[in-house]
């Protein structure tokens, strides 16, 4: 058997052919040769290595972000929390202060009955007295249904102005919803699944306070003609709808602000 030598240093070498004794075999490919396998593995294994880190699946996931908007959301009631009560605070010592001030004169005495009258008109007093307790509550067979269709089985926004407006024509004097005192500036809306009451944010059951005769207001929730669609909620869906009568029925005051935009003051009625 015979092998090609190169002879010489340049890119073309003449070749002399090697004889090898017999049943030898060639030890090693020529150098060139070896060089471009090297060469050709290396580029083979950039190529796939690229191509696998291409198409390596990445799986983003959101949950840090929500926690971070459900920590920021906490964070947000807590400071909501706090500033209702130095509120409450804050016009509990003002309150203190004008009625101190009151003692001096009659004229006094006077201004600060009036001014405990609108007071208590704006909700701005604790109040106690015999009424009614109506609580509403989602239905039990909720966790049962999924979709458009659960819409049925919960209770909304309107369900509870409704309520609340029947009871204010019914004569109440003073209505809360879950510890949330209703005044002239409340509103009630939903945003999404969550019901908004002076801003602050309600969850099931809802348990509405009324203070006030019960010969007036039991007629008008007894009335088949009144609360028509929580009625039919009521008994096609199971949605909870509860009336209750007590002796003493405790309203709290009012912590929210108030947005007065086009009031002005005007002159003290005789």
């Amino acid at each position: 058997m015979t092998l090609a030598a190169r002879q010489g240093g340049g890119p073309f070498q003449a070749l002399t052919m090697i004889k090898l004794p017999a049943g030898k075999k060639p030890l090693a490919l020529a150098s060139g040769q070896n060089l471009a396998l090297l060469l050709a593995g290396l580029v083979l294994g950039l190529t796939l290595a690229v191509r696998w880190q291409r198409t390596a699946p990445v799986t983003p996931s959101n949950a840090g972000a929500r926690e971070r908007a459900a920590e920021a959301v906490r964070q947000l009631e807590r400071e909501q929390e706090q500033l209702k009560a130095q509120i409450a605070d804050l016009r509990s010592e003002l309150a203190q202060a004008q009625r101190e001030a009151a003692k001096n004169t009659e004229l006094l005495a006077t201004l600060s009955a009036q001014l405990e009258r609108e007071r208590e008109r704006a909700g701005l007093v604790p109040l106690t007295g015999p009424g009614v307790i109506v609580e509403l509550d989602d239905s039990s067979m909720l966790a049962q249904v999924s979709g458009p269709e659960a819409e049925l089985y919960i209770v909304h926004d309107y369900h509870l102005r409704d309520v609340v407006n029947l009871l204010w024509a019914g004569g109440a004097e003073a209505i809360s919803i879950n510890s949330e005192r209703l005044v002239n500036t409340t509103s009630i809306y939903c945003v999404g699944s969550t019901v908004m009451v002076n801003d602050t944010r309600l969850s099931p059951p809802y348990v509405i306070r009324a203070i006030g005769d019960r010969q007036r207001i039991e007629p008008l929730l007894t009335n088949p003609a009144f609360l028509v669609e929580l009625r039919h909620r009521a008994k096609a869906y199971g949605v909870q709808f509860k009336v209750t009568w007590a002796n003493q029925v405790d309203i709290p005051a009012y912590s929210g602000t108030f947005r007065i935009r086009h009031a002005h003051a005007g002159e003290l009625a005789p």
